[in-house]
């Protein structure tokens, strides 16, 4: 059998053989190159000593969780290596080492120079036939324990399968074991659950994923605000609940991570702000809140504060009125700033798509509006009026005072709503025939 291997793998591989050690592609390394995905982990078992790979490599780091494996860095691409002990003279028992390795889908070795293919679960042909099955190697449960990792593991498992285009299913007993061992989630670090979550965020398909979490209870102990969602009903244009309604969200908007977290977390403030009037259900001010709550579980989640406050500005104003006036739109263009412009009618679009009623016409049409008003070049300033404070004591025959300022304001409110008259002869114009009136009346 020949898979195709990354080429630092070759070259750890070729430099390990060529010291008369055995060396072997393992683990995501083999799966992914059956499923034919690109890359994302690289791994290699070698039964050369850790002191050995430090000497033959110069970029070498020791991992802080075992003694065993090591990170060696070619051409700024890591690649795990993990030091098997073995007794002198006897063969290297691959079998053994892969029989309890996470999963049974990673439980695979490849000599990439013999082509042989070591497979104590016998998962290839499956693989080979573009089927995935989550299963734990070994008893699930024990396997979650040991490593806690693991339970977010078998969700990012569902993501590469489907980025392969492959039917997948969780085993009974390991499913089984995710509801037992959820609440392990809570002894990982944080930051070790935000790597996790990145990953699985931006599949194909993150609704099904979540929900998959919610039903084994693993997102109870993961994000128990989502989980609260679950079950809270909407009325009108909504689907089932809040929880339902998310989930489309998510899948609908575009799969950038900061756009997939501020869909995620956008009606997170719901379960804290529900009132009823008749037969309809409000979640007024939700917005205000989930923002404060974004905040929280973001930075529990040890994100840049950079990010935090892009993702909770955009739950914070996802629920913005539509202006109806181009100097409405342009204070909205000004407020928002151009940067999240783009950011916020994506979450929109994808609030709008993700409820019973998915017209878009309003949002198209609001968008025309932003696009003209772009396209002005409006004056968004007091320096951008074509006449300046000088222009205007000369215009009025007044001094450096108040009065100054509140004339350029005056005319910045008159150019905004047309922006046409930003002439100076015409500005000096409407100081003396109008800006006057109103100041003495």
């Amino acid at each position: 059998m020949q898979l195709s291997m990354p080429v630092p793998i070759l070259r750890i591989a070729e430099e390990l053989h060529l010291a008369g050690y055995e060396a072997y592609a393992a683990g995501e390394s083999v799966r992914d190159s059956i499923l034919g995905l690109a890359h994302q982990e690289l791994k290699i078992i070698t039964d050369a000593p850790a002191e050995m790979v430090g000497v033959l490599f110069d970029r070498v780091y020791p991992s802080p969780e075992d003694g065993v494996s090591l990170t060696v860095f070619i051409d700024q691409i890591a690649v795990a290596v993990t030091c098997l002990q073995k007794r002198r003279g006897s063969a290297l028992d691959l079998s053994a080492a892969l029989i309890f390795r996470g999963f049974t889908a990673d439980s695979l070795c490849y000599d990439p120079f013999s082509g042989q293919l070591i497979d104590p679960w016998r998962v290839s042909p499956a693989l080979h036939s573009g089927v995935g099955i989550i299963q734990a190697a070994g008893d699930p449960v024990s396997r979650f324990q040991d490593d806690p990792s693991l339970l977010l593991k078998a969700f990012y498992l569902m993501k590469r399968f489907d980025d392969a285009g492959a039917k997948w299913r969780v085993e009974p007993g390991t499913r089984d074991a995710l509801a037992r061992c959820a609440s392990l989630i809570g002894a990982l670090p944080q930051g070790k659950l935000a790597y996790q979550l990145d990953r699985i965020i931006v599949g194909r398909r993150p609704d099904l994923y979540f929900g998959e979490m919610l039903d084994s209870g693993v997102l109870k102990h993961l994000l128990p605000e989502l989980a609260d969602t679950f079950g809270i009903a909407e009325s009108g244009c909504r689907i089932k609940d809040v929880f339902d309604h998310t989930m489309m969200v998510v899948k609908k908007i575009r799969p950038e991570l900061h756009l997939r977290w501020a869909a995620l977390l956008h009606d997170i403030g719901k379960p804290h702000c529900i009132s009823f009037e008749g037969k309809s259900v409000h979640f007024y001010g939700h917005q205000v809140i989930g923002a404060v709550i974004s905040r929280r579980i973001l930075r529990r989640l040890t994100y840049s504060e950079e990010f935090v406050k892009r993702v909770s500005f955009l739950v914070l104003h996802h629920m913005y009125p539509t202006p109806r006036t181009r100097k409405a739109v342009r204070r909205f263009v000004a407020k928002i700033g151009l940067r999240n412009l783009g950011d916020l009618l994506e979450l929109r679009r994808a609030d709008i798509m993700g409820g019973k009623y998915k017209n878009i016409g309003s949002l198209e049409h609001f968008k025309r509006e932003l696009e003209a008003v772009l396209f002005e070049l409006p004056p968004f300033s007091l320096k951008n009026l074509d006449i300046d404070g000088y222009d205007v004591m000369k215009a009025l025959g007044a001094k450096p005072g108040p009065q100054v300022g509140g004339a350029l304001r005056f005319l910045l409110e008159r150019v905004e709503e047309n922006p046409q008259l930003n002439h100076k002869e015409t500005l000096i114009k409407i100081l003396q025939e109008e800006f006057i009136s109103t100041t003495i009346s």
